[in-house]
Parts: C-alpha cells; structure tokens; sequence
C-alpha cells in the first residue's frame, strides 16, 4: 500500500500496528487480506462462507462482528450449517429445542423475539412441546384444564383464550356470554358451585334464586328447590296425595326463558 509507516505504526515501537481502514472502498478487503500482505480470511468453520469481510466486522475492529445474514445470502433452511452442533457460528441450538429449521421461527435480523408458526402443528399434540419434559419455554400451568391446550387457546396466540363451551347437556345454555371466573373462581379445573347440595343440576348454581310462586303443583302447592333441581320436574304425576314425591319428570327442560327459576 503506498501510506506512511506512521499511518499504522507508532513511533516507539512498530508492534501494535493499527491499520485506519476509514478510507477504504467496501467489499475490496481481499485486495490486502489475501494472506500475502496482510491475514487473510480465517479457514475455519465459522468462515466458510462467500461473504466479504466487512458485511460482519466494521472498519474500526475486528471484534463484537455480528453476521448478516441477508447479504451472505443465506439459503432458508441451512441454519443448522453454522448453527448446528458441528458447525462455525458461536450461537449453537439450545438444548433442548425445536427439531425444525432456526428460520421457522426467528428472522434474519436477531433471534430475539421469536414466535413459532403453529399452523402446521396436529391438533392435539400440544404437550409434546408444552409438557413437563417438552422443549417449548411456555409450559402448562399448574393447576390447569386437564385436556388438550388447543381446546381453549389457538394456534396463533394463546391470549386471549377462546372461550371454553362445557360438553355437559346441563350447561347447553352457558356457552357464550359466561366467563371462566364466573364460576372458577379459585383457577382449578372444580367450579365454587354455590349450592353446592345440588351439583351438578341447575340448582347447583341458581338455587338462591329459586322462586317458589312461580311453580305451582296443583292450586296453592307449590314445588321446592328439590323437586327441580335439574329443571326438569313433573307438574301432575306424583306417588300420593301430598304432592311431595315426583313418579315422572317431564320430556322437555324448563326453559331459562319462563322467568322463574
């Protein structure tokens, strides 16, 4: 190069020299790291690669360089290349993790802030990755819904949730404006039933709302909370003359609707 000795040597010693690279043209490192005149590339692993110099280290040091993966022309899916257990990258894949490929989840710039595409994953098989011993850093919570995660949550977010519709015949009418903590109050998998006597009927719920004039048997008797606790009480057929024992219930529900219990 046709610089001055003192452009990159000091005056006391010529050890230590420091090449100011401020007005060299980009991508022309080899002209000088060619291994003649000045170090060339690195024949390791980390370096096999096409790339120049100075898509990773900047002008002033070598040290801190952080690879760019878009101009090295990276193809998608090779990550494991340099990633993997054999190959050059510093950044190795995390013990335990996902089997598929790095850019599955994180993009080009940083793998900070990676989120899985869980598009493609089979209904149900949720715990291969979210259980105890599963590689995903999410894991079930403790107490939880004993069932498969993707019952309530998608596969795109897991908040909010998707409400929850009980399977039960007794619940058919709670599957849309109801909230999880309107009755599990304590986040376990069992409901704080508030008459409790009753569970799992109507009644086990709307007990205390109960009211007794608008369930007439027969002229002023009238019905208890007992007799229909599942809403599906018998308004003529009974054992004796006392009204008090049902022989039949009736084929229909009672109907949220009547305005009684």
């Amino acid at each position: 190069m046709n610089e001055s000795c003192d452009n990159c040597h000091g005056t006391t010693t010529f050890l230590g020299a420091r090449f100011n690279h401020g007005a060299v043209a980009p991508g022309s490192c080899a002209t000088c790291h060619n291994g003649t005149r000045a170090a060339g590339k690195p024949n390791d692993a980390a370096h096999q690669h096409t790339a120049a110099c100075d898509q990773c280290h900047n002008t002033s040091t070598f040290l801190g360089a952080r690879f760019n993966h878009t101009v090295a022309g990276v193809a998608p899916g090779s990550c494991a290349t340099c990633h993997g257990t054999g190959g050059g990258a510093r950044t190795k894949v995390p013990v335990p993790h996902y089997a598929g490929s790095c850019d599955n989840c994180h993009n080009t710039n940083t793998f900070v802030g990676a989120k899985f595409d869980h598009s493609a994953v089979t209904p149900g098989t949720c715990t291969t990755c979210h259980g105890t011993g599963g590689t995903a850093k999410t894991k079930v919570p403790v107490p939880h819904f004993s069932g498969s995660c993707d019952l309530c949550h998608t596969t795109s977010a897991f908040t909010p949730n998707r409400s929850y519709t009980h399977i039960s015949a007794f619940y058919k009418a709670h599957n849309s404006g109801a909230q999880c903590y309107d009755c599990h109050t304590s986040h376990t998998n069992v409901a704080n039933w508030p008459s409790s006597t009753y569970k799992p009927d109507c009644a086990g719920c709307h007990a205390t709302k109960y009211k007794p004039d608008k369930h007439k048997k027969y002229g002023s008797v009238l019905y208890t909370v007992s007799e229909l606790r599942n809403c599906a009480g018998s308004c003529h057929e009974y054992t004796d003359s006392t009204l008090t024992t049902i022989s039949k219930t009736r084929n229909s529900k009672h109907r949220s609707t009547d305005g009684g219990f």
